[in-house]
């Protein structure tokens, strides 16, 4: 057995020293070789590495399983088929920043003539203000009454105004929020109904937007552990290249617009506009909306009785095409 005892002959010491020379060299070409092996298993399995979809015209990951910090839909499949006499039911709730979202996603998803958009916006409410709205209770309402079968809901922007500086960094606030948080989704899930959860944007007032981003990380981290859930970076949608307010922002179509209210709070019509885009891109692949749409077959938006938004905030909704004749409250089919 070869010693490295110093008191060995000088040639049998080099002989020692060679052979470990040979054993360390083989073992070097025999690790780059299994590493070789690994990426090129990874490569056949995965396809090469790509930027994030933000980035230069590259491609979008594949969807992931769960939600992700940067809104990724998540793997999942809507009822199929859709069609224009039954079909899919769509929610979306909110506060103010809703009454901007609900009618712009209503209008981009309802022109494909196979989804039925009801929207319900309540100004000044959030999961901490359960006096003013109740939002698991008016939220069981609504999934009562509408039967949705996704939904989308923003809040985040009234219960982040009302903190204190440095409250969002308090563990034991953090699991107090956390907890309301799971309730509603427990509310308007459930069931394996998938959910889009939207964070609240950058605010122009920087002390009010550190709070958003307190609020935003616990929406972030309980979405996290939902496979049906959809987490929705608005607070990055809305901010310029270096994280800051932006109030002019790049639209759909092209065009740079005003996207944020002279209170620096607020979305404009185009904002609205942007930010459904942005949950449409992830709802489509998801339902397979633009696959099956059927041109002039328009589901005018229903608006939820008691809804209210800001002056100035919403799309107005164009008029349809055609009538439709699908019911909101209709249990197989309808909106």
């Amino acid at each position: 057995m070869p010693s490295d005892d110093d008191t060995a002959p000088n040639g049998s010491r080099r002989q020692q020293r060679s052979r470990r020379r040979r054993i360390w060299r083989r073992s070097l070409i025999l690790g780059v070789a299994v590493a070789l092996l690994a990426v090129g298993a990874a490569y056949a399995v995965t396809g090469p590495l790509r930027d994030d979809d933000r980035g230069h015209g590259a491609a979008p990951p594949a969807p992931s399983t769960s939600a992700s910090a940067a809104g990724t839909a998540p793997a999942q499949t809507c009822r199929a088929p859709l069609n224009p006499g039954d079909p899919l039911r769509l929610w979306i709730g909110g506060d103010s920043l809703a009454g901007s979202l609900g009618p712009s996603l209503g209008q981009r998803a309802g022109s494909s003539g196979v989804v039925q958009p009801v929207f319900d916006s309540r100004v000044s409410s959030g999961l901490l203000s359960p006096d003013f709205v109740n939002w698991p209770q008016h939220g069981a309402d609504d999934m009562a009454l509408y039967n949705p079968e996704v939904t989308v809901f923003i809040v985040g922007a009234n219960d982040a105004k009302n903190l204190p500086e440095g409250a969002t960094r308090d563990p034991k606030w953090r699991e107090q929020y956390s907890a309301l948080v799971e309730g509603m989704l427990t509310v308007i899930g459930g069931n394996g109904r998938p959910v889009y959860w939207v964070g609240a944007p950058v605010m122009a007032d920087a002390s009010y937007s550190e709070r958003v981003k307190g609020v935003n990380d616990v929406f972030r981290e309980v979405a996290a552990k939902h496979p049906d859930v959809t987490y929705i970076d608005a607070y990055s949608l809305f901010s310029a290249p270096d994280g800051t307010y932006a109030s002019m922002l790049p639209v759909p179509g092209g065009n740079v617009a005003r996207v944020r209210g002279a209170d620096g709070i607020h979305l404009t019509p185009e904002g609205g506009d942007l930010l459904a885009e942005t949950v449409f891109e992830r709802l489509d692949p998801a339902c397979r909306i633009t696959q099956q749409a059927v041109p002039g077959e328009v589901k005018t938006t229903i608006e939820a009785p008691g809804s209210s938004s800001v002056p100035g905030s919403r799309r107005s909704p164009s008029p349809p095409t055609r009538k439709s004749t699908t019911s909101p409250a209709s249990k197989g089919s309808g909106g």
